[in-house]
C-alpha cells in the first residue's frame, strides 16, 4: 500500500490551470511589508496614515476605490472603470488632490494586483506604501469596518458601473458625518483638507 501511495504522489508534479496558462498571481514589484511601517501608523494618533482597498461591483461590474485615514476616520472613495493599476492610480490621485501633502504619509494596502502601481503613486503623492500580510484582514480592520458601512448604501451585487459619482459622494459624506465618527471628524476634517 505504501508503494502505491508513493508512486501516486511522485507522479503528480505541479498542476497547471485547465487552459494551460500560467498563474496570474505573483509578487508586487517593490512590495514593502507592513512590519516595516512606522509604529506611529498603528497608534492612530497622527493624521496621514491611510488604509486603502477596493470594492468590486456585482458580476465584476465597476470598482469603488476606498482610502480611510486611521486617525480621523476620514473616508475618501471614488469610482474606477476597472481594477487595473493605472485606473486605481488615476482615481487615487484625483481623490488626494484636495488632501494636504502633509496628510499623506503612509498607505497600507492588501496584496491585490490593482496596487502594483504603488511606486508611481508613491512618487506622485509623496507617501510610502506598505502591504498587509496575506489573509490578515485584521491588519486593516478599520478599513474592513468602513467597507461594511459602504455596503449599507451599495449592497453586494450592486453594479458600480451605473452608479453616479454623486451617489458615492453622498454615501461618503454621510459616513464621514455619521454618529460614530462625528466628534472626531469635526475636530480633524479642517486639518486634512487645509
Amino acid at each position: 500500500m505504501e508503494s502505491i501511495k508513493n508512486a501516486y504522489a511522485a507522479g503528480r508534479g505541479k498542476r497547471k490551470s485547465r487552459n494551460g496558462a500560467k498563474s496570474k498571481r505573483g509578487g508586487i514589484p517593490g512590495r514593502v511589508d507592513i512590519s516595516e511601517r512606522p509604529a506611529i501608523a498603528d497608534q492612530k494618533t497622527e493624521i496621514g496614515h491611510w488604509e486603502s482597498d477596493t470594492m468590486i461591483g456585482g458580476n465584476h461590474l465597476g470598482v469603488l476605490v476606498t482610502h480611510l485615514d486611521k486617525a480621523s476616520k476620514f473616508l475618501g472613495a471614488g469610482l474606477a472603470k476597472n481594477k487595473t493599476a493605472s485606473e486605481i492610480n488615476r482615481v487615487t490621485e484625483k481623490l488626494f488632490q484636495e488632501i494636504h501633502p502633509d496628510k499623506r504619509k503612509t498607505f497600507t494596502c492588501d496584496n491585490g494586483k490593482e496596487f502594483c502601481g504603488h511606486q508611481e503613486l508613491s512618487q506622485k503623492l509623496g507617501a510610502d506604501f506598505y502591504f498587509a500580510t496575506p489573509y490578515h484582514s485584521w491588519e486593516r480592520g478599520l478599513n474592513e469596518h468602513t467597507k461594511g458601512l459602504l455596503r449599507q448604501f451599495f449592497p453586494k451585487g450592486t453594479n458600480f458601473k451605473i452608479l453616479k459619482p454623486e451617489e458615492v459622494e453622498r454615501a461618503v459624506n454621510l459616513i464621514n458625518k455619521c454618529e460614530t465618527f462625528r466628534h472626531e471628524i469635526r475636530n480633524q476634517m479642517p486639518e486634512i483638507t487645509a
